[in-house]
C-alpha cells in the first residue's frame, strides 16, 4: 500500500515529516471555506440584503452538509485502517459503502429540504423582505447538494489512502473554478445572486467526475471496488460509527443553526455581521482541521498495526502544530482587523457591529485550534461514541444557556461567547478522552 501511495505514508514522522504530510490536508481544508469566503466577499460588495440572504441559504445547506460529515470522518478512518492492514477486499467494501451512502443521503436529504425549505428559511433567520433572494440562491444550490456530499466523501477516501496531495490538487482546482465562475456570473453576466450558486454547483460536479476518475485509475483499487460485496459486518461497523458521528454532527450543526437564527432575529445588519464572523471563524477552523485530518489518518493506521507508542508521539507533535496555527491566526486577526473586515463589507453599520465583536475572535483562536486537533485524534482512535456524548453535553449544558442570553440582551455578544465556551469544553473533554483511550490501549 505504501508503494502505491507514492510514500505519502512514511514510517518516519518527525516535525518535518508531519508538516510535509499535513500541508496538503491543511491547504485543502483551507480551500473548503475559501469559496464561501469569496462568495461572501463578492456578494457583500454588491448588496447587504444579498449578503443576508446568502447567510440564510448557506446556513441551511451547511447544516445538512455538516450533519452528514460522518461520511467524511468515518470514510477516512475506515479506509486508512483497511489500508494499514493491507486488506484490499475490506478497502473496496468500505469505499463502496461510503459512496453509496453519500449519494443516497444526498438525494434523500435534498428532496426533504426542498419540501420544507420555507419553514427552514424562517428558522434560519430569513425575513420576508429577503425571501425572494434566498429562494433564488437556495434552489440552485439544492440541486447540487448530492454532488457536494459525494465529492467530499471521495476526497476523504483519497486522504484515507494517503493520497493527500491529489486531494489538495482537486480541492484547489474546484475551489478556484467556483470562484472564477461565480465572479464571471455576478460581475460580467450580472445574473444576480444566482451566479454564486451556479459557481458552487458547477465546481462540485467537476470535482466528482475528476476525483472518481483518479480513484479508479489504479487497477487494484478498481478491481476490489467493483468486485467487493456488501457484508453485514461491514454495514454494522460503518453504521455504528456513522450513527455516533451523526449524533455529534447533529448537535454541533444545531449550534450554528441556532446561532444564525438568533442573529437573524436581531436584524439584517446583525445577521450580515454574523455571516462575516462565521466565515472568519470557519477559515481558521478548517485550516486547523488539516492537522486534525493527519491525526485521523495516522492514528487509524498506526493503531491498526498495534503501534501505540508511535501514535502517542505523533499525537503530541500534531497538538503542538495545532497550537502554533492558533497563535498565528490570533496574531493575524489582531493586527489586520480593519483589512480583513474591509474585505467582506463596506457597510458602516455592519463594520461597527463587527468591531465590537472582533476581540472575541482573535482571543479564542489558540484554544479553538487545539480543540479541533483533539477531535481529529479521537477520530483516529475510533472514539466516535465518546465524541457524540461530549458534544451532546456541551450543547445542552454550555452553549444553549449562554446563547439564550442573546435574546434577553438583544445582542450578538452572548451568542459568540457561547460558541467560544463550547470549544473550551471540547478542548477539556478532548484531552481527557484521548489520554484515557491511549492508556487503555497501552495496557492491553
Amino acid at each position: 500500500m505504501q508503494s502505491q501511495n507514492h510514500n505519502d505514508l512514511n514510517e518516519s514522522f518527525g516535525y518535518k515529516e508531519l508538516l510535509f504530510f499535513s500541508i496538503p490536508s491543511i491547504m485543502a481544508s483551507l480551500l473548503e471555506p475559501l469559496a464561501g469566503l469569496v462568495d461572501t466577499s463578492l456578494v457583500g460588495q454588491i448588496d447587504t440584503k444579498w449578503l443576508a440572504s446568502l447567510a440564510v441559504g448557506t446556513t441551511i445547506l451547511n447544516a445538512f452538509t455538516w450533519m452528514f460529515n460522518f461520511l467524511v470522518h468515518a470514510s477516512t478512518q475506515a479506509v486508512s485502517k483497511a489500508a494499514g492492514q493491507k486488506d484490499y477486499s475490506l478497502l473496496g467494501e468500505k469505499m463502496k459503502i461510503s459512496l453509496f451512502l453519500a449519494f443516497t443521503i444526498g438525494f434523500l436529504s435534498a428532496s426533504f429540504i426542498f419540501l420544507v425549505r420555507k419553514p427552514l428559511y424562517a428558522m434560519a433567520g430569513g425575513r420576508p423582505e429577503i425571501e425572494a433572494f434566498i429562494e433564488a440562491y437556495f434552489l440552485i444550490r439544492l440541486i447540487g447538494h448530492p454532488f457536494t456530499l459525494v465529492y467530499l466523501t471521495l476526497i476523504s477516501i483519497l486522504r484515507g489512502l494517503g493520497r493527500v496531495q491529489l486531494g489538495f490538487g482537486l480541492m484547489t482546482l474546484t475551489t478556484f473554478s467556483n470562484i472564477g465562475i461565480s465572479w464571471y456570473l455576478l460581475f460580467v453576466q450580472k445574473t444576480g445572486l444566482e451566479g454564486a450558486a451556479y459557481g458552487t454547483v458547477a465546481a462540485n460536479v467537476i470535482g466528482v467526475v475528476l476525483a472518481f476518475g483518479f480513484l479508479m485509475q489504479r487497477a487494484q483499487i478498481r478491481e476490489h471496488f467493483f468486485g467487493s460485496q456488501f457484508s453485514k459486518e461491514g454495514w454494522f461497523t460503518f453504521g455504528k460509527n456513522s450513527i455516533h458521528l451523526f449524533g455529534r454532527s447533529f448537535f454541533l450543526t444545531a449550534c450554528f443553526f441556532i446561532a444564525t437564527r438568533f442573529a437573524g432575529s436581531l436584524g439584517v445588519i446583525e445577521l450580515a455581521a454574523h455571516q462575516v464572523l462565521l466565515q472568519v471563524w470557519l477559515l481558521a477552523s478548517f485550516f486547523t482541521d488539516g492537522v486534525a485530518i493527519s491525526g485521523n489518518i495516522l492514528g487509524a493506521r498506526f493503531v491498526s498495526q498495534g503501534n501505540i507508542e508511535k501514535t502517542k508521539e505523533i499525537f503530541e507533535r500534531l497538538l503542538k502544530m495545532g497550537g502554533l496555527i492558533g497563535i498565528i491566526f490570533s496574531v493575524a486577526y489582531f493586527f489586520f482587523d480593519d483589512f480583513i473586515i474591509g474585505i467582506f463589507t463596506k457597510d458602516p453599520k455592519v463594520i461597527l457591529v463587527l468591531g465590537g465583536l472582533w476581540p472575541l475572535i482573535w482571543l479564542s483562536q489558540l484554544p479553538n485550534a487545539i480543540a479541533f486537533v483533539y477531535d481529529g485524534l479521537l477520530f483516529g482512535l475510533e472514539s466516535f461514541g465518546y465524541l457524540q456524548k461530549m458534544m451532546m453535553i456541551g450543547v445542552a449544558a454550555v452553549f444553549l444557556p449562554i446563547a439564550l442570553l442573546s435574546m434577553v440582551y438583544n445582542s450578538l455578544y452572548p451568542l459568540w461567547i457561547a460558541l467560544i465556551c463550547l470549544n473550551l469544553f471540547r478542548l477539556v473533554t478532548g484531552f481527557n478522552g484521548t489520554k484515557k483511550k491511549l492508556e487503555v490501549m497501552s495496557a492491553a
